[in-house]
């Protein structure tokens, strides 16, 4: 994969990311919840902006097709989440912590093969903030007085 590539990959993960923190916000009936899936979304549009215009910047004239093996690299299930009752928004909760996870490891694995060092910078930076939001997405959920049962331990996911 090239860096414009990885970088076409990345707007997609932070643009579905974006989403689906707002249908949570929308949702979600704390108000403390609310507050903190809309910051998210708010960090993941940013972060969708700052791909975007790197990759303007590398190749202005750029244009993928992403494939449903490219979106898999960093999204897990369907781009919408259904969270309309308590169990529903249970397994979105678990949906995005996985696609956290996902784009975290494709952050990270990418960072290391990247040729541009701004490609390489930012995909670093993005696989750590998102660990970190994993980690703030397990204490919300956890703060419920829910319990998360997840397929891949977030230790598995380490940044060098």
């Amino acid at each position: 994969m090239t860096d414009d590539k990885a970088l076409a990959v990345a707007g997609f993960g932070e643009s579905v990311a974006a989403y689906r923190y707002i249908v949570l916000a929308e949702k979600a009936r704390d108000a403390k919840l609310r507050e903190s899936f809309e910051k998210m979304a708010h960090d993941e549009r940013a972060h969708r902006e700052q791909i975007q215009a790197l990759l303007q910047k590398l190749a202005p004239s750029a244009g993928f097709y992403l494939s449903p093996e490219d979106k898999l690299a960093v999204c897990v299930g369907p781009r919408l989440v259904d969270a309309r009752d308590d169990a529903r928004f249970d397994e979105a909760m678990k949906l995005v912590i996985a696609s956290e996870k996902r784009s975290a490891s494709f952050y990270l694995r990418y960072a290391a093969y990247a040729k541009d060092p701004q490609v390489k910078v930012l995909f670093a930076t993005l696989a750590g903030e998102g660990l970190a939001r994993v980690q703030k997405l397990r204490a919300l959920f956890q703060e419920m007085g829910r319990q998360i049962t997840e397929p891949c331990p977030l230790s598995e996911l380490r940044i060098s």
